[in-house]
């Protein structure tokens, strides 16, 4: 009855100050007491009631406990990845297990420690559904999580940037704040981490650089966040754009992208600056679960994305209110290839330059040309 009285931030502070009350009150009785799952909170008195808990989220020594090694994977896993690294399509068991690495691989918890460790659940879902590659992380629900962040903030350039949070961000969370739009940037992200959608990249005492841990994270992140800003979502778009790049069907992949970029309202795009365009064109690309480099640097420039399948290596440069055929001579001009004709060679991939351009009037693609590049030369 008392409860009746408050919202559902004020039920929640109430049941888990009155939780963590039982433990201390039974301290003399517990030999080992352990959470998971908690983010730090602030504001909200929750701890109050038992102060001397050890967070131990970012401590080195445990930064391998909570997921499975290198290590772990060779020596648990090893019989799963002999049985079908080669059912599996693979020219090699080396091949097979660096695909799975870049999937599941990545999470790390400590910036004092390299130690990185696999999603358990995604590694032993992968492994239970005959080595299939698919995004297990969308099954826990968490994806949600992304897309009801993303109607209150900008998250769009998170996609590709690494940003930097000050570690105060991690020591407390203010939940309170979690309702409305009075979130901080940094607390955002710091969610993020604990959220299990970023990891570690770099850091020391003052703060954490901040990255995707994977391909499994960063492609439901990406669609998840593109979902939010149209009506219907863009499940359905991702899943024919991959099979269009996989095969080569340059047309079918383009017509898919405009189908993409007409899902989003127009006031979406008002007082937006030309980053945008790009910004929504590499989320989508995450979003395929294939590698897709934002800004991919070469010798002499800068290509705007690079998307690379199986068998293709597509080279992308966008020009808004400008020609397409402006953009395909920056490609080769500024030779954005280069940097990959050696491994296309190597691995038998084609590689394929796309100039596009987009109207900002229409705000979508107005025209595109391609042309395959002769690794013979």
């Amino acid at each position: 009855a008392i409860l009746e009285r408050y919202d559902y931030t004020d039920k929640m502070r109430i049941l888990l100050n009155d939780f963590f009350s039982v433990i201390k009150n039974s301290s003399e009785y517990i030999r080992f007491f352990f959470i998971t799952g908690c983010v730090k909170l602030s504001n909200l008195s929750i701890f109050s009631a038992m102060n001397n808990l050890k967070d131990i989220s970012m401590d080195r020594r445990f930064a391998g406990a909570f997921g499975y090694t290198e290590d772990e994977v060779e020596r648990f896993f090893s019989e799963g990845i002999d049985e079908n690294w080669e059912k599996c399509g693979y020219r090699t068991r080396e091949e097979f297990i660096k695909a799975i690495k870049d999937y599941y691989d990545g999470y790390r918890f400590s910036p004092e420690s390299e130690t990185r460790v696999y999603n358990p659940v995604s590694l032993g879902s992968f492994f239970s559904d005959d080595c299939i590659f698919r995004n297990y992380w969308n099954a826990t629900g968490a994806s949600t999580m992304a897309v009801e962040l993303a109607r209150k903030y900008d998250l769009l350039p998170i996609v590709d940037e690494m940003p930097s949070v000050d570690m105060e961000s991690f020591t407390s969370f203010d939940i309170s704040l979690l309702s409305g739009k009075k979130l901080r940037a940094e607390s955002i992200y710091a969610l993020l981490y604990f959220a299990g959608y970023m990891t570690i990249h770099d850091g020391n005492e003052l703060g954490l650089m901040l990255r995707f841990p994977n391909r499994e994270i960063s492609s439901s992140f990406s669609k998840s966040l593109a979902s939010a800003y149209t009506e219907n979502g863009i499940g359905g778009t991702v899943f024919e754009a991959n099979g269009a790049a996989s095969r080569g069907d340059i047309d079918g992949f383009i017509s898919i992208l405009k189908n993409y970029y007409a899902r989003f309202p127009y006031l979406l795009f008002d007082k937006r600056n030309e980053r945008f365009f790009h910004l929504l064109f590499h989320a989508f690309m995450v979003s395929l679960g294939m590698d897709a480099y934002a800004e991919d640097a070469g010798s002499i420039g800068r290509a705007d994305e690079t998307l690379i399948t199986d068998q293709y290596i597509y080279i992308f440069e966008l020009k808004i209110d400008r020609s397409a055929e402006e953009a395909l001579e920056q490609i080769k001009d500024r030779r954005y290839a280069d940097k990959h004709i050696q491994r296309a060679k190597e691995e038998n991939r084609k590689i394929i330059l796309i100039g596009i351009s987009i109207s900002s009037k229409t705000r979508n693609i107005t025209e595109y040309m391609h042309e395959a590049l002769n690794l013979g030369c």
